[in-house]
């Protein structure tokens, strides 16, 4: 059985905590059977539940909107096996920009609609191109754009279901981005650096502090689609985890607790070298 109380912390240091606080968190989001309902299948669903799959995604109606062009309906790529044998993180951006259909092919690959069905009472539930427990897409996408041809430079925010980007500030986030990320290179060299957030409390307020893990997990669904849609169209990425939690907060405007971003790609056209 795991030790939930050491005196060692998991990051060393002169800290001197009582517990590790990822054992703390694992323990208490367990899933028990003296939990109610917890031992029964997730099957039926009440009047909350539906309300917040329906309305799983933000909207910035008042911001600018710019609408991303479709798929073309032949668009025809390698073969799945071969997209998945090819992938390989890539930290060599060239120098041209993006273009806008590359941009709407990424971000429909990896969180856009992909289907519906109707559920009881008429209901028309959208589905994405994830696995999501309960159907309540906690993700967020945001996006920081420094070079993309039909898309000014700019901080924006993917509106799900028009599938279309919000403008929500103005001017090359680069800098802001650079120091955010640690002064990592790579947020000077990407076309765009996706910033992937979590709303909590909609996978919360189902499974409570569950939902945690939950929304964990559908982050890195997120993360590697946008990998393998990179890799199909041929560009870069680099993924990290090394962030100012709270500058990215102020930078998005959002709180850093309710919602937090959890995972940064930074993706661009493919330069040489691996």
């Amino acid at each position: 059985m795991a030790q939930i109380f050491r005196r060692e912390t998991a990051l060393g240091g002169n800290r001197d905590l009582d517990a590790s606080l990822s054992e703390l968190f694992h323990e208490n989001t367990k899933l028990r059977r003296s939990m109610s309902g917890a031992a029964e299948g997730q099957g039926a669903f009440g009047v909350h539940e539906m309300e917040a799959m329906a309305r799983a995604y933000k909207r910035y109606r008042s911001y600018p909107q710019t609408s991303l062009p479709p798929l073309p309906a032949s668009l025809v790529g390698p073969p799945i096996a071969d997209v998945i044998a090819a992938r390989r993180t890539s930290r060599n951006f060239a120098e041209a920009p993006l273009e806008l259909g590359d941009v709407a092919a990424l971000l429909h690959w990896s969180y856009g609609v992909t289907g519906e069905a109707i559920m009881p009472g008429g209901a028309r539930q959208q589905f994405r191109a994830v696995p999501s427990a309960g159907a309540l897409y906690p993700a967020e996408l945001y996006l920081g754009v420094r070079a993309v041809n039909g898309l000014e430079p700019g901080v924006y925010h993917y509106e799900v279901p028009t599938a279309s980007l919000a403008l929500l500030d103005r001017g090359d986030p680069t800098p802001l981005l650079h120091e955010a990320c640690c002064r990592q290179d790579y947020a000077r060299q990407a076309g765009i650096v996706v910033l992937m957030s979590a709303v909590v409390e909609r996978s919360r307020r189902k499974y409570g502090e569950r939902g945690y893990r939950y929304a964990l997990l559908e982050i890195g669904h997120l993360a590697e689609n946008l990998h393998l849609a990179c890799t199909a169209l041929g560009l870069a990425m680099v993924t990290t985890g090394a962030f100012f939690d709270d500058d990215m907060a102020d930078l998005l405007e959002i709180d850093g607790c309710d919602e937090a971003v959890m995972y940064v790609a930074f993706i661009g056209k493919r330069g040489g070298g691996s």
